[in-house]
């Protein structure tokens, strides 16, 4: 009997102990963005809509008010291979192709399991949250991502590139789905 309990205790504990998998992310959401590149001393803010399906994103920066910094609003369309960037101030837009390809702001499958940490008052239920790590290297840039567990919201995903450039992007206010479909339209000024 003893056995049996001790093999049926181990079994439990192989199955307790596994790395968690990448969980899946909404693949379209809204929220507001914080963006720093500490090499170059940038801090962004900015309204962020993300389609993970369809590898678009649209960036509108944050004006600050009396600022000589230019502030873009740019829609990336990784699927065409297009960038519509629109200067804010000038009202000019440019039209490129993305600086890097598409990299999800979530885990996705093949992404390694770094940890499971708590963040806030333990003893207090309502006063924390749980989270989860993973990184992943599978183009010349290692992205690091956190995301709320068991729901798998992300919070945070950090890049570090080739170039030793560090870009770290904060979501705060996250919606899940898009509000306004139009954000996938290009600015007026863009349509030639």
């Amino acid at each position: 009997m003893f056995l049996k309990q001790f093999l049926i205790a181990i079994v439990i504990d192989q199955i307790i102990c596994q790395d968690p998998k990448p969980c899946m992310s909404p693949t379209t959401w809204e929220c507001n963005e914080i963006k720093v590149d500490p090499s170059r001393s940038f801090t962004e803010h900015r309204r962020l809509s993300y389609d993970a399906r369809n590898k678009r994103e649209r960036r509108v920066e944050t004006v600050e008010k009396d600022s000589n910094r230019t502030f873009y609003d740019e829609l990336i369309l990784w699927n065409e291979n297009k960038m519509y960037k629109l200067d804010l101030k000038t009202r000019k837009c440019n039209i490129t192709v993305p600086h890097r390809g598409w990299i999800p702001r979530g885990p996705h499958p093949g992404d390694k399991f770094m940890s499971i940490n708590i963040i806030g008052a333990s003893g207090y239920p309502k006063e924390r949250i749980t989270v989860l790590q993973f990184v992943s290297n599978k183009t010349r840039e290692v992205k690091h991502t956190i995301v709320s567990s068991p729901d798998c919201i992300p919070l945070r995903t950090t890049i570090f590139s080739a170039s030793n450039d560090i870009e770290i992007s904060t979501y705060y206010d996250l919606n899940i789905g898009i509000s306004d479909p139009g954000v996938w339209t290009p600015p007026k000024e863009c349509i030639q």
